[in-house]
């Protein structure tokens, strides 16, 4: 008899409405934020007049296409509310539960007016390092609060802002007293200095002592303007800037020096990995670099598959067939909840999708096992839940067949947004509601 599966979502997004963050906020940063809140509306309406928008469009309706965001809008489980997930408890549960997803680890948000203040996780034009950590830390409590919503099931990644190390390192040890799971470090912030740096090394022994992993997650780009213009190449940078932290530490010695940092690298694809490595790796065999076997005692790749890890968000088919390239117990599973470009509501079916080909064993590290070790959850009480709401392993390793060309989103689905992220490839294929 085939048993059920363990899923653990590696990327899911939170935030409560901006409003939501007052009761976080120091007494003394009361007046700036309201301030903050003021001119993030100005913020909004100019981005949105720059790109023919209304002034109270989202960010969403900025990002993606106005058809994408229309056959988005259209399905059952974005009409009835699931999308307030994003900040109530009960409905995001249930919205998971219904997609067989036991357990998930949470970042900030920010398509839903709901990020960190003071672009503490993603750009915001009017800010400094110290308002920065203001609302890291707002966010930090707000989320530890929300965890505390769904005990064991929820794996909160804080934001750390590392400009003073020395209040960091105070910062990581605050997080794992307050029970969250990792710390994101910002990408794209021109105030400070590469991760190689050696003024970061405190910060990686606090991680180690912590028994926490760092992770880097895709959109904090810096800030670029206004103008649809400015929105696509933005978009084109996402990803470059999480990466980059990736070469930073293996070439910059930081894993020769801290053996056991644990580092993920969530939402920014995997595809470009196994090119990556062998860059570094030629250039770690090349006689141009001078005595960096001397400080390297590993490859590149050595030292990704002891140290790294990649959250592969709405993982497509052809990234899953790559999976030996970069090691199948090094990838991770995000159904990126409640995201536009994410795989809810049709979870279960992109899941099976994409690990079409899979062993048993390898499904189960990818859709859960890895995640639920790297980022600490318990998974004698996960499995508890996931036998209760978990797909039976022979219907995730099956291969998927889409059903009868029915309806027209069949067609948009296969065709014409293929240039769209892979989770949405069959979203009017597997749409339940036309």
């Amino acid at each position: 008899m085939s048993e059920r599966l363990m899923v653990v979502s590696a990327d899911g997004h939170a935030g409560p409405p901006l409003e939501g963050y007052r009761p976080y906020v120091e007494a003394s940063m009361r007046d700036e934020y309201e301030t903050f809140l003021v001119e993030r509306e100005e913020w909004r309406n100019e981005r949105n007049r720059s790109m023919g928008l209304p002034e109270d469009g989202e960010l969403v309706h900025a990002l993606f296409g106005a058809e994408m965001v229309d056959i988005w809008s259209s399905q059952e489980a974005v009409r009835s509310g699931g999308l307030s997930g994003v900040w109530d408890s009960e409905r995001r549960n249930r919205e998971l539960e219904s997609e067989g997803i036991v357990a998930e680890v949470l970042f900030p948000d920010f398509q839903n007016s709901n990020e960190p203040p003071w672009g503490a996780a993603f750009p915001f034009p009017h800010t400094s390092p110290e308002l920065r950590l203001a609302g890291a830390r707002i966010f930090n409590r707000w989320l530890a609060d929300f965890c505390n919503e769904l005990p064991g099931r929820r794996g909160g990644v804080a934001v750390v802002q590392p400009h003073d190390i020395d209040t960091a390192v105070a910062e990581v040890r605050w997080v794992r007293d307050n029970g969250l799971a990792s710390v994101m470090l910002p990408t794209g912030d021109g105030d400070l200095p590469s991760y190689h740096d050696p003024v970061y090394d405190p910060l990686w022994a606090a991680f180690v002592d912590q028994g926490m992993p760092v992770t880097f997650h895709s959109g904090g780009t810096p800030w670029l303007g206004y103008g649809l213009e400015a929105m696509w190449v933005t978009k084109q940078e996402f990803m470059w800037w999480a990466r980059r932290p990736l070469y930073q530490l293996i070439m910059g010695g930081v894993f020769a020096r801290f053996p056991d940092l644990k580092v993920a690298f969530t939402e920014v694809g995997i595809d470009w990995v196994p090119s990556q490595l062998e860059r570094l790796d030629e250039a770690y065999g090349s006689p141009f670099e001078r005595g960096i076997t001397d400080v390297l005692t590993s490859s590149p790749t050595g030292y990704f598959r002891s140290n790294c890890y990649v959250g592969a968000s709405f993982m497509s088919r052809a990234e899953c067939e790559i999976r030996d390239q970069i090691g199948v117990d090094r990838i991770m599973w995000g159904a990126d909840y409640p995201h536009i470009e994410g795989t809810w509501p049709h979870s279960l079916p992109a899941l099976r999708e994409a690990v079409n080909g899979c062993t048993e064993a390898e499904v189960r590290m990818i859709a859960g096992e890895t995640a639920a070790e790297v980022y600490g959850f318990d998974t004698t009480m996960l499995k508890g839940i996931s036998d209760r709401i978990g797909p039976m392993v022979d219907d995730i390793v099956t291969p998927y067949e889409a059903p009868p060309a029915t309806y027209a989103e069949v067609d948009y689905a296969l065709g014409k947004v293929s240039g769209l992220e892979s989770g949405r490839r069959l979203l009017g294929s597997l749409m339940g509601d036309g």
